[in-house]
């Protein structure tokens, strides 16, 4: 086994991991209100050993943002972790992602293709369904993947995002579209002075998709406040908790920063 999978770890490192994420929850906490945000720590390119110990410290839900080697932690770790990846999952790697049994929730689903693939790729003994967030391009760059956001003026015509979610609700039975994932700008995430546009645009797609689903007599089709939002990194969770944010996804703020993937 490489180094990079054995889940073996050292009580100090076992101690700076759980502090970090003690403090990490810790500010959610203190400005998510009632509400109770999801916390998923971002394990890539980070050992096996990490998570195992941050397992053993009572937590069950990691992100990857590479398939295969979310394969191979599954492998390794044990199997009520709930997974979630994070990354682009092209179409070829799809038969890959579900052959994991423990595959939580895919947090960037923009094509049918790849839903097609995933609804036939699932094995039918699956405890349960695969959740599935729409990823949506809040800030247009080119860099980013996803969907164009929704407005008043676009969602009442056709467009790729509700399209999508038309087809995973009726034609997509192994899949449960929980909700929508933004990945925001680096200049939005950094500037805490004011609301982030990201994640106002990314909670206006939400209403108008709620809004055109129930429009449409979509059977099945969750409501607005059903739908979660999946927003916030390390730089910009806490204004992602304050502005609603259902799921964070914290990676440096844990597990420290990582080498550059070689």
């Amino acid at each position: 086994m490489s180094e990079s999978m054995s889940t073996a770890y050292t009580p100090d490192r076992a101690a700076e991991l759980k502090e970090n994420i003690v403090s990490v929850q810790e500010e959610i906490d203190a400005v998510a209100g009632s509400s109770k945000p999801r916390l998923v720590p971002i394990s890539k390119i980070k050992p096996a050993s990490d998570i195992k110990a941050l397992y053993d410290a009572g937590y069950r839900h990691f992100g990857e943002n590479y398939i295969q080697e979310m394969v191979d932690k599954a492998a390794v770790l044990p199997d009520d972790i709930k997974w979630h990846f994070v990354g682009a999952l092209q179409s070829n790697k799809s038969k890959l992602a579900a052959s994991v049994p423990n595959l939580y929730l895919l947090e960037t689903l923009s094509s049918q293709k790849v839903a097609d693939l995933l609804q036939k790729s699932l094995p039918s003994d699956r405890s349960s369904k695969l959740n599935v967030f729409l990823q949506v391009n809040t800030s247009g760059e080119d860099s980013k993947s996803g969907l164009s956001p929704l407005s008043p003026s676009s969602a009442s015509s056709s467009s790729d995002l509700v399209d999508l979610a038309i087809h995973v609700i009726e034609h997509c039975p192994s899949l449960n579209l929980l909700g929508l994932m933004t990945i925001g700008s680096f200049e939005a995430s950094h500037d805490p002075s004011k609301p982030n546009p990201d994640f106002e645009t990314l909670k206006n797609t939400r209403q108008e998709l709620a809004k055109v689903l129930q429009e449409r007599g979509v059977k099945g089709a969750k409501t607005e406040e059903e739908l979660e939002l999946s927003m916030g990194m390390s730089a910009d969770f806490v204004q992602a908790v304050k502005e609603g944010s259902n799921s964070v996804r914290v990676g440096t703020r844990i597990f420290g920063e990582r080498p550059k993937k070689q």
